[in-house]
């Protein structure tokens, strides 16, 4: 009787003392991902084929791929550390929301038939996805990243004294027929040069700005409007826009990594939204980076409409120019934070291409980070990427890792469920890391950045003031 008691207390303790750590009641495999470790190396071949572009009539879409991924024509064969993509990141959240950048306008100059301020040309280059695009006529190719968090369309133009390194010729307006600067003397100008000033007290027929970034870079150049052609179908154009507002670049500090420039598709009257009158577009981001993603201008067909969930868009008096919807709830493993509405309705939410990670208020990422923690805790912790991410696994002597899954929820019902790689951030097999990290500066802000939108259809419904999540053909 002593010996079966002794094997049945055994049989007991055994699978709680397993050199594996947790079990699987702690990790709670119904919420989470069981995945090969290797299969979280990014690829290093592309594969074009697997994504088919959306087609259908009264649309029009681009190929979109990683600037750094094997599919881009950018790629010089120099990626950046993961720990130089955050530093550039970090610098971004601090440029855009700097108040260098938002300088006052007088009212009587805020609202006019073609412009609204605060406009902002972004400089340091966190945005990851690029598109190819058509300036002029003739037409010349340029590759812009995709940035819902900036809203001027611009590139750089020749001549160029002083630029960044790009891939595709720079844009030159002498061969454009259509191209024409914005004159000096105009109304136009003068609203411009209130937010960008320059030194040279329109001396010249040229609209000229100079902007000062945070991180000591700058742009300078001037305004000017073309043709702007988003897809061509049968070797003509399918959709222009003319005169298109555009900044031409004459002199950068900045780098964008072999892009020409940035595709401003924020909901201000400057952005290539607004003029050109776009009231629907989505987009979906390749995950993982050796697949092709794509954006698509103009309204999904009604068998997928089905499977997209719509939060609103928060519209006010004074509407902001980005993506504002509103946070309900966050869930690790299929536990909500403990966190009240009240609390996320003091919040301010956004969702933006250009931000590489989630950013979270010190509450919530500590409670995040601290569940996230302690499902993961069978793995061996790393070092921290730079001071930014600094929940990190070494994952060598793994085959597989049980991963628990991270929701977002939206006012609406709507959630987002988030796969492996909308979680993690790699660096190596031996520094794996939770791709959340703390909003700085900044209590009561929530950053939704592209490393969680990835593999996703993202919807901007932006004549129905609606933002969407549906199922992506990019993964």
């Amino acid at each position: 009787m002593w010996i079966l008691l002794k094997a049945f207390v055994l049989f007991i303790w055994l699978p709680c003392s397993s050199n594996n750590g947790a079990s699987a009641n702690d990790n709670d495999l119904s919420h989470s991902y069981t995945v090969s470790v290797t299969s979280l190396l990014p690829p290093t071949v592309c594969n074009r084929t697997r994504t088919a572009l959306p087609q259908g009539p009264g649309k029009a879409s681009l190929e979109v791929v990683s600037k750094h991924g094997p599919c881009s024509t950018l790629n010089q064969g120099k990626s950046p550390s993961l720990e130089e993509t955050l530093r550039r990141d970090q610098q971004r959240l601090y440029s855009k929301y700097s108040g260098r950048l938002q300088k006052a306008v007088p009212d009587n100059l805020k609202k006019t038939k073609a412009f609204t301020f605060p406009a902002k040309i972004e400089s340091v280059s966190a945005d990851e996805y690029y598109t190819v695009v058509a300036i002029g006529k003739p037409k010349q190719y340029v590759s812009l990243l995709l940035d819902t968090g900036s809203d001027v369309t611009w590139t750089q133009c020749k001549p160029c004294s002083h630029c960044f390194q790009q891939r595709d010729p720079l844009f030159d307006p002498s061969k454009s027929k259509t191209f024409s600067k914005i004159p000096c003397n105009s109304t136009t100008c003068k609203i411009l040069r209130r937010l960008f000033p320059s030194d040279d007290n329109c001396n010249s027929r040229e609209c000229h700005f100079n902007i000062a970034y945070v991180d000591g870079s700058g742009n300078s150049g001037f305004w000017a409007t073309d043709r702007m052609t988003i897809q061509e179908a049968n070797s003509k154009g399918y959709f222009t826009r003319y005169p298109f507002l555009l900044g031409c670049i004459r002199n950068s500090s900045g780098d964008k990594s072999g892009a020409s420039g940035i595709m401003g598709l924020d909901r201000s009257p400057v952005s290539i939204i607004t003029k050109t009158k776009i009231s629907y577009f989505s987009y979906c981001l390749p995950s993982p980076y050796g697949s092709r993603g794509y954006i698509t201008f103009g309204k999904p067909n009604t068998v997928k409409t089905q499977f997209i969930k719509y939060t609103p868009i928060i519209t006010t008096p004074e509407q902001s120019e980005y993506y504002d919807i509103t946070l309900t709830g966050v869930s690790v493993g299929g536990k909500k934070l403990p966190f009240s509405t009240s609390y996320f309705t003091k919040l301010s939410t956004e969702i933006d291409s250009g931000a590489v990670i989630t950013r979270l208020p010190p509450p919530m990422y500590a409670a995040l980070r601290s569940a996230f923690r302690k499902r993961m805790k069978k793995y061996k912790r790393a070092k921290g990427a730079g001071d930014i991410l600094d929940t990190c696994y070494d994952l060598r002597a793994y085959e597989t890792v049980v991963v628990p899954k991270i929701t977002i929820h939206f006012l609406g019902g709507v959630d987002l469920e988030l796969d492996v790689r909308g979680t993690l951030v790699v660096a190596s097999v031996s520094q794996v890391c939770l791709g959340f990290a703390l909003y700085p500066s900044d209590t009561n802000s929530f950053l939704l950045g592209n490393v969680q939108q990835r593999g996703h259809e993202v919807h901007y419904d932006v004549a129905g003031r609606r933002l969407g999540f549906g199922p992506g053909n990019c993964s």
